[in-house]
């Protein structure tokens, strides 16, 4: 994977491929929670509700407030200055939150991330101070950094521009990455007087947000990692470590969501992945039944079509998913009928098979060295008259069972009448039971 970052101060030229593979893995599970219905109003309640004030709270602490989580939520929820702490502390875990909300505004808008929106986050960010929203005119230095940026506010007006503009023009580029651009490319112009650092991290979330996956949380305890990625990026351009940490956190993120999608709904990724598993070994197993029924369907008719009458009957319920599951266990509350094919021939006679599917045999277990799973068996009408239909494997065209060993669906799986098994194309299993109907009319 490569990326090209013309317009930007950055290069991806010295990252490896595993943060290209991770950044792709992010996007796969955020997907796959979704297409498992896991990403439900509770359980994104439940993760920003337990995130909010942890978020709030470390991301001002790595501009040196002191204020722990619990004590950000009083101050956020209840306004409350907190004793022992600059009151400036309080009332930035406030402003942070008002501008976290206003985030979350900005990720339902089809709009890419602008000045304008960077504006009024950090409006709100600094709420009644000096400078809100407003790009600097004088000179700054970074604190324990040897980068200097822009001097004059013209020169931060082209910088600004320019990040605009990459952000307009470079919406293709996946979200985290996206995120580390303008996320660094803010920190490096240093825009502002103050909430440099905060508006950043915001702007990385909004662009997280806005392709679906949970918000990062670049904690106290990582600033020093933090500060060095960033002079990294200053020095060369070289956006690999800020990504390698935006995307650790981003697992931690991701991670702390699927537990709080397990905590409302049972789920787990293990679990999940494996019934996607499940499902989709299911859709070949009914493919393959719908593939061997117009085979034998069109087989059938060719054979007995001009001497007498063909009535099959395609059964509309396919295996379901629940039974797919029970006939794998072994049980037969699986079972289900499958297809109906009837042959009769004047002066001759007529046969009536029922194909179902029910849980392979011990003896197809262990001579086709299978796990268990579906197969199909035969029945015939009942001349006791007791039932409709009943399974007499002495009776069954073609073979007593048969089956596929899924994924593979070239080679047919076929438990003999007298007990062996075979391996068979699907066409020379469908000659076999027009044969074997074929001797039953004779």
């Amino acid at each position: 994977m490569t990326l090209d970052l013309t317009g930007s101060p950055y290069s991806l030229e010295h990252t490896g491929q595993g943060v290209f593979d991770d950044v792709a893995g992010l996007l796969q599970r955020v997907e796959f929670l979704r297409s498992e219905g896991a990403l439900t109003e509770e359980t994104l309640r439940d993760y920003f509700g337990e995130k909010r004030f942890l978020q709030i709270a470390e991301s001002n602490a790595l501009e040196g407030s002191t204020l722990g989580v619990g004590e950000t939520q009083l101050a956020v929820l209840k306004g409350m200055t907190i004793t022992g702490h600059d009151p400036a502390y309080s009332r930035d875990a406030v402003a942070l939150a008002r501008a976290l909300d206003r985030i979350a505004e900005f990720a339902r808008m089809p709009e890419p991330t602008d000045l304008e929106q960077l504006r009024e986050v950090h409006e709100l960010i600094l709420g009644d101070r000096p400078g809100a929203g407003m790009f600097r005119s004088e000179p700054v230095r970074i604190a324990g950094s040897s980068h200097s940026p822009p001097a004059t506010w013209s020169q931060v007006m082209v910088g600004m521009e320019a990040w605009e503009t990459w952000s307009r023009t470079n919406r293709h580029v996946p979200a985290v990455l996206r995120g580390v651009v303008l996320h660094t490319w803010l920190t490096h112009v240093h825009p502002y007087i103050d909430g440099n650092g905060r508006a950043a991290r915001a702007v990385l979330n909004l662009e997280l947000i806005r392709a679906g996956l949970p918000s990062v949380i670049i904690r106290r305890t990582d600033r020093a990692r933090y500060l060095d990625a960033l002079a990294e990026s200053d020095s060369g351009g070289d956006l690999g470590p800020i990504t390698e940490l935006v995307v650790e956190r981003a697992k931690d993120a991701l991670r702390d969501l699927e537990r709080a999608a397990k905590r409302q709904q049972g789920y787990s990724e293990a679990a999940a992945r494996l019934e996607t598993r499940q499902r989709n070994q299911l859709a070949i197993w009914n493919d393959a039944m719908k593939l061997l029924f117009s085979l034998l369907e069109a087989a059938a008719e060719r054979t007995f079509g001009s001497v007498g009458t063909v009535s099959t009957r395609w059964y509309d319920d396919q295996l379901q998913f629940d039974d797919f599951v029970a006939l794998s266990r072994g049980d037969a509350a699986g079972n289900s009928w499958l297809f109906r094919i009837g042959i009769e021939v004047p002066a001759v006679g007529a046969a009536k098979y029922l194909a179902w599917t029910g849980f392979r045999s011990d003896q197809m277990l262990s001579q086709a060295t299978l796990s268990p799973g579906p197969s199909i068996f035969w029945s015939v009408p009942d001349v006791s008259r007791r039932r409709s239909w009943v399974r007499r494997d002495e009776l069954s065209p073609g073979g007593a069972e048969l089956t596929l060993e899924l994924p593979d669906v070239d080679r047919w799986i076929v438990r003999t009448r007298e007990g062996a098994v075979t391996r068979l194309t699907a066409s020379a299993v469908v000659r076999r039971i027009v044969e074997d109907i074929e001797r039953a009319l004779s």
